[in-house]
């Protein structure tokens, strides 16, 4: 079935409709002037007409049943209509009860069928019914309006642009301008998350890079002031004293005291004590010393070190949905490949995990083994010194015994002897500061195994953030530049568009552009000679109305009636030349209904009158 372009009534057959019971023949010329007074059926004949096309009243209402007459419910509407090529075309709509039946020339049809001929039953309605478009549309008018704008191709909109920003826009694909703005805008909405989370990265790096560098700033510090305290101690203990005077003076007297004792007897049993009271002292004086410090330092740091990493994932999943970047390769994330990354972020975190598990399970055989060789070195110590003190205690007694007869000058040379011993270990320096001095010693070892480690965690670089986010920003700039050039195109096309809708007297506005982002924002306005169609007078409205018809068909290129309602209270159409035939109606009070053809309609083959 042809498209019909257009098309004028020359007659109707209507009956079963509203007022109309009994079939009533109608005579329509172009014009066609019906008057009456109030309820004789002027209305019920646009309704009739629409009903014919669309199935739907003059205002498209959807309740049917009140087009049905009260005393015949069976409703038919015959209407006949010429083509644009002078062709009779005669189309019947029936509906008995629910059923619909509707014949065109003779053959049955489906409304699908209609609507291919006469076009949507909101184009038919806005132009045949003036008053359509603007009150009952509303905004779904901007989105009809919005179908039958001619295509502006890109070419045309660039022409009219000055040269260099026409050259810069050349390539883009501006096409659908509002989708390109929407995709610029998720672009740099997606970066500047990008920038937040690489920020955020940035600043957790600093973060963790200051403690590390605090870690090691507290060793050194400790460091230092254990080698301070060590350094006073050492200078302290011997300050004064002739170490080497001391240890030729000890070598005589214990000289002198072996010859004594030669001389007076238990040179053995005495010689044998002063071994094992040195071995004891010796051994007293031992303290453990690990051989697991440097490594159990550095399996802590690395634990450590693991744990802030399978955080950060932690963090990094939690964060991961569809548009924002990925933490890996810093692209906006696809809804279609979130899980895919989601997987791949559990797949690190959980190798950070066992990798975790592995180096803790370590550090703790260490800390087992470290233990183990204190305990094992406390029990040979301990062994050592019970046998020795045993021993010892033994040759006490059997060199007291012999010390009955020694003389006292022996004794006194023994107890000096015992003095320059000790003076020679322990020097200037105390009990209590004797043992500090080991301590220091020892502290210092474990101080300098964690300073290494902590220097090495602050040795690792951290991932270029910053040259990152300067690209990421840099970008953004590019972005706004092209929504900025863009914005102007929208601009123009809009301009070029708006001119398909330029009216005498009426202004229409489908959506503003804001100039600063390019963003096309929905605003439909309707204006008559400047002001709102809501403050207008109903012949004000009428002439809006006759002017928007007139659009409809221009931009579809359908012709159809046009059909003027109320037309008592307009003065005249001046403002429009309608194209095509016009169905005016009057209310003439008290007046019976009259149907007027002013000028008959000629069919092919006829002449005009």
């Amino acid at each position: 079935m042809e498209k019909i372009q257009s098309f004028q009534i020359t007659g109707m057959t209507v009956s079963g409709f509203k007022c109309y019971q009994e079939p009533a023949e109608l005579e329509f010329g172009n014009p066609t002037v019906i008057t009456g007074g109030n309820g004789r059926g002027k209305t019920s004949v646009a309704d009739a007409i629409a009903f014919a096309v669309t199935g739907l009243p003059f205002f498209g209402e959807r309740g049917l049943d009140r087009l049905h007459n009260e005393v015949n419910p069976d409703i038919r509407v015959a209407m006949r209509f010429v083509d644009e090529t002078g062709k009779v075309h005669e189309l019947v709509r029936t509906r008995q009860g629910n059923r619909m039946c509707i014949t065109y020339d003779g053959g049955e049809i489906r409304q699908l069928d209609l609507n291919d001929l006469f076009g949507e039953r909101d184009v038919f309605l806005s132009i045949f019914n003036p008053l359509y478009f603007i009150e009952e549309l509303g905004n779904d008018g901007r989105n009809l309006l919005e179908r039958y704008l001619p295509e502006l191709p890109v070419e045309a909109v660039l022409e009219q642009l000055p040269a260099d920003l026409a050259y810069i826009l050349k390539d883009e694909p501006l096409l659908s301008p509002a989708a390109y703005l929407k995709n610029k805008r998720a672009d740099i909405r997606n970066l500047e998350e990008n920038v937040l989370y690489m920020q955020g990265q940035r600043d957790q790096a600093e973060s963790h890079g200051k403690e590390l560098r605090q870690a090691a700033e507290a060793a050194a510090q400790k460091q230092a002031a254990l080698q301070a305290e060590l350094t006073a101690l050492e200078e302290k203990q011997f300050a004064g004293l002739d170490i080497s005077e001391m240890q030729d003076k000890l070598v005589d007297m214990s000289a002198c005291y072996e010859e004594a004792l030669r001389d007076s007897g238990g040179h053995e049993e005495q010689e044998q004590l002063s071994e094992l009271r040195a071995k004891i002292a010796k051994r007293s004086a031992e303290q453990y010393q690990s051989k697991y410090t440097q490594a159990l330092a550095e399996a802590a740091a690395q634990v450590k070190n693991l744990a802030a990493r399978y955080q950060l994932e932690g963090r990094n999943y939690k964060y991961l949905s569809a548009g924002n970047p990925c933490p890996t390769c810093r692209r906006s994330i696809p809804a279609e490949a979130l899980q895919s990354v989601q997987a791949e972020i559990k797949k690190a975190a959980s190798a950070i995990l066992a990798e975790g598990k592995e180096k803790q399970a370590q550090l703790v055989e260490l800390q087992e083994l470290d233990q183990k060789a204190a305990d094992t070195f406390e029990q040979f110590k301990a062994g050592d010194l019970e046998k020795w003190s045993q021993e010892a205690a033994e040759l006490e007694v059997r060199r007291q015994a012999l010390a009955e007869a020694i003389p006292w000058e022996i004794e006194d040379l023994r107890m000096e002897i015992q003095d320059l011993s000790a003076a020679i270990e322990y020097g200037n320096l105390n009990q209590e500061e004797f043992d500090r001095l080991k301590e220091c010693r020892e502290e210092l070892r474990q101080c300098a195994a964690d300073l290494s480690a902590a220097e090495k965690a602050v040795s690792v670089k951290p991932e270029d953030i910053d040259r990152q986010i300067g690209q990421a920003n840099r970008q953004i700039a590019a972005l706004k530049k092209q929504i900025a050039n863009a914005a102007l195109y929208v601009s123009k096309r809009a301009e070029m568009l708006f001119s398909s809708l330029k009216m005498n007297h009426v202004e229409i506005s489908l959506y503003d552009v804001v100039k600063s982002t390019g963003e096309i924002k929905d605003a439909f306005k309707f204006n008559y000679a400047g002001r709102r169609y809501d403050r207008l007078s109903l012949s004000e409205k009428i002439r809006a109305g006759m002017e928007v018809s007139e659009l409809m068909k221009r931009l579809t290129g359908r012709n159809y009636p046009v059909f003027v309602d109320n037309m008592e209270s307009v003065d005249d159409l001046a403002n429009v030349r309608p194209k095509g035939q016009v169905i005016m109606a009057k209310c003439v009070h008290g007046a019976e209904l009259s149907v007027r053809p002013m000028n008959p309609i000629p069919a092919a083959g006829q002449k005009a009158a």
